[in-house]
């Protein structure tokens, strides 16, 4: 192993994911990505507080440019259904991009990342071959679901977010001086710039330019 990987392989907290869950095993690298696979037995609680003990079969193929790259996760045994939350290629849709990557910011780690993100795809799953709902809400697909969790994150109405997105790609110092999009009358700087502000700060202009392209159209 390079140098270069035993310092990825710190930073993403490497040995303590495999000794916390020892049915996960180093498989070779596939198109330049690090690929965990194996058995994955979890135990976990969620909003009701009805707690799930599962195991899945699972492959998590982790770029070399993780965090600013997210992992890609399959469930390998066919026992999640393509209907429930998938993506085209076939990976699990463990949420928005958007959250997703908030939540690697605030611990970039592959450990997290399974803890934070994983486990409550999976449990959800498990909680939904009981009880036939999930025990949390769930965005819609595609852009609309974009729109919606975009509009609880800036805390306005859906049919704002196109011009929160725009605002959010916005230097700072220009952004605060424009009007807010909500239709205050106020300027941003004296509105919902805390959240605007947030938001940039941890994500990026880059990242609300991309998005200004997804949700512009709806």
């Amino acid at each position: 192993m390079s140098e270069a990987m035993r310092q990825c392989f710190l930073r993403w907290r490497m040995k303590e994911l495999l000794s916390k869950y020892p049915g996960l095993r180093l498989r070779p690298m596939v198109s330049g990505c690090v690929i965990l696979a194996g058995d994955f037995a979890f135990s976990a609680e969620g909003p009701t507080k009805e707690g799930i003990d599962d195991l899945y079969e699972i492959e998590i193929a982790i770029p070399k440019q993780f965090p600013d790259q997210l992992p890609r996760v399959r469930e390998t045994n066919g026992r999640i259904p393509p209907s429930f939350h998938k993506l085209v290629d076939g990976s699990l849709c463990l949420g928005s991009e958007t959250r997703l990557r908030l939540i690697v910011l605030q611990s970039p780690s592959i450990l997290s990342f399974v803890e934070d993100c994983i486990i409550p795809y999976l449990y959800g799953y498990s909680y939904f071959e009981q009880h036939g709902k999930l025990p949390f809400g769930e965005l819609s697909h595609g852009g609309k679901g974009i729109r919606e969790d975009l509009a609880e994150l800036f805390g306005v109405k859906t049919d704002m977010v196109a011009d929160f997105v725009r605002t959010a790609a916005l230097k700072k110092g220009i952004a605060n001086k424009r009007l807010c999009p909500c239709g205050s009358t106020l300027r941003v700087g004296k509105c919902h710039h805390k959240r605007i502000n947030h938001l940039r700060k941890r994500l990026g202009r880059q990242w609300f330019r991309f998005l200004y392209g997804q949700v512009r159209s709806g």
